[in-house]
C-alpha cells in the first residue's frame, strides 16, 4: 500500500481491521497449539523407549539413553529425579514437567 492510500480514512480503517484480525488469528492459533500440547499423553520416563524419550524437547538420543540407564539402576520416584541424569538440570525438568510422568499418577 502506498502512502496516498494510507492517508484516506477508509484505508486506515481497513489496515486497522486487518491488523486486528491478524492479531486475533495469531492468538487463536497459539491457544489451539497449547491446548493440543496439554491434551497430548504424557510420556512415562520409567517405561518409555529411547525413541519416545528422544522426542521430548531438550532430550536427544544420548540423554534418552542416559535416562534409560539411570532408571535401570533405580526407577524415578518423581519427575524431579530426572536431575540424576547427567546433562539434565532444573530448567530441563521444568520444561518437561507437563510432558512426562513417572507412571501411576
Amino acid at each position: 500500500m502506498n502512502t496516498e492510500q494510507t492517508k484516506s480514512p477508509r484505508a486506515r480503517r481497513v489496515v486497522t481491521i486487518l491488523t486486528q484480525a491478524t492479531v486475533a488469528m495469531a492468538m487463536v492459533l497459539a491457544l489451539a497449539g497449547s491446548a493440543a500440547a496439554a491434551d497430548a499423553p504424557k510420556i512415562n520416563v520409567n517405561s518409555a523407549s529411547v525413541e519416545e524419550l528422544a522426542s521430548l524437547p531438550g532430550i536427544g538420543a544420548s540423554k534418552a539413553a542416559a535416562i534409560v540407564a539411570e532408571r535401570e539402576k533405580k526407577p524415578f520416584a518423581s519427575v524431579a529425579d530426572l536431575e540424576r541424569v547427567r546433562g539434565i538440570g532444573l530448567k530441563t525438568v521444568e520444561d518437561l514437567q507437563d510432558k512426562v510422568t513417572i507412571g501411576g499418577r
